[in-house]
């Protein structure tokens, strides 16, 4: 099954396991997970479809594709816009969203070793009707100039909340005539996109990104454009377009104007699954190594090497409890070079060693 790891990795997906008899889901093996509550939240708006194969469930903040298998459970695979935290390659984003079904093929293929069905691929929206469907047949041009407006305020401004707002409203609007032959359809999509693109680039560069960098996306976002053959899914490929500005704004500007400190806890809890060290965060935030332990031990009270250390443990507890991996696979995936230090860390800073904590947490209610 490391296939299917190294996959979600590349696609920078979180990978679940749902089964269709409990409606519960747990984590897949090898997934780093550490916001349990917020995907049981948006799990909670809607009941993973059991008939047909492959599904896309968009909302506001990302989507995910849940692929039925034959035990009666599916895999989902999960794309989390809205947490800023989480990276992604824009590429890789419209490669995926571009071909759906292929990738829901594929991981049908590894997790099962089977031959994936040829069946289609199916569209869903939370929040809204089916993104297939729209309730109106006409392009409503002044409502599509008060959304692009509003997100594009909500991309400079860093404001989530008015983004996923905007996505919401955008989600239920005809944006084509529909009467429009496939061929020409395709074109007019694809122009459109670029025009969406050319709008967004010039409103980051006049808010003050880099305009270097601004033109190096645009012209890499344009060349993958142009080069795809379908869009399964047209609003999708909007709003990964729209989260992927948001979040090189969001980076841009916490890399920029926030205070060092806060900037290292940044780093260290994007990275927290890698063996970050002080060279790590020196070449990434371009500080000076020596500069680092001395501004954070003032504003936090600890150093650099205890925060790590605090939040590892932060994150191993929430896997502990949320899904079956082992405490030696937990161990690795957060890169501590042995099990038996992450035990001993572990003990450390909780009292308790892994299995205790897992063995009782539930029963105790343990708040360590």
């Amino acid at each position: 099954m490391q296939e299917l790891e190294k996959l979600a990795e590349l696609l920078y997906a979180k990978v679940f396991i749902l089964s269709h008899q409990t409606n519960q889901f747990v984590p897949y093996i090898g997934t780093v997970f550490t916001d349990t509550q917020r995907f049981k939240s948006i799990i909670k708006q809607t009941t993973c479809p059991t008939d047909g194969v492959y599904h896309s469930v968009s909302y506001a903040q990302g989507y995910f594709l849940s692929i039925n298998v034959p035990s009666d459970s599916a895999i989902i695979f999960w794309f989390d816009y809205g947490n800023v935290a989480s990276q992604f390659n824009e590429l890789m984003m419209l490669s995926t969203l571009t071909n759906l079904k292929s990738v829901s093929q594929i991981i049908y293929s590894m997790y099962t070793s089977l031959t994936a069905p040829d069946d289609i691929l199916h569209l869903h929206h939370l929040g809204g009707s089916n993104i297939s469907k729209n309730p109106s047949d006409k392009f409503d041009s002044a409502a599509y100039f008060k959304i692009e407006t509003n997100i594009i305020k909500a991309i400079v401004y860093s404001q989530q909340d008015k983004l996923v707002e905007s996505l919401n409203v955008l989600s239920d609007i005809q944006l084509f005539d529909k009467t429009v032959k496939n061929k020409d359809y395709f074109r007019l999509q694809k122009n459109y996109l670029l025009s969406y693109l050319a709008v967004l680039n010039r409103a980051i560069i006049q808010w003050g990104y880099p305009a270097s960098l601004a033109f190096k996306m645009h012209y890499e976002l344009i060349k993958e454009i142009e080069s795809i053959k379908q869009i399964p899914s047209f609003f999708q490929v909007l709003q990964g377009i729209a989260w992927h500005y948001f979040q090189t704004i969001k980076k841009y500007r916490t890399s920029t104007f926030l205070p060092l400190p806060d900037r290292i806890k940044s780093y260290v809890n994007e990275h927290i699954g890698e063996n970050i060290t002080l060279n790590d965060i020196s070449s990434a935030l371009y500080a000076s190594k020596k500069t680092l332990n001395p501004a954070f031990k003032k504003a936090h009270g600890i150093t650099i090497t205890q925060f790590i250390r605090s939040q590892k443990i932060i994150v191993a507890k929430e896997l502990l409890i949320s899904c079956d991996s082992s405490i030696a696979d937990i161990s690795e995936l957060l890169s501590f070079s042995t099990q038996s230090y992450f035990v001993k860390t572990f003990r450390e800073l909780t009292g308790v060693t892994p299995k205790y904590f897992r063995e009782h947490y539930f029963s105790q209610h343990l708040h360590l």
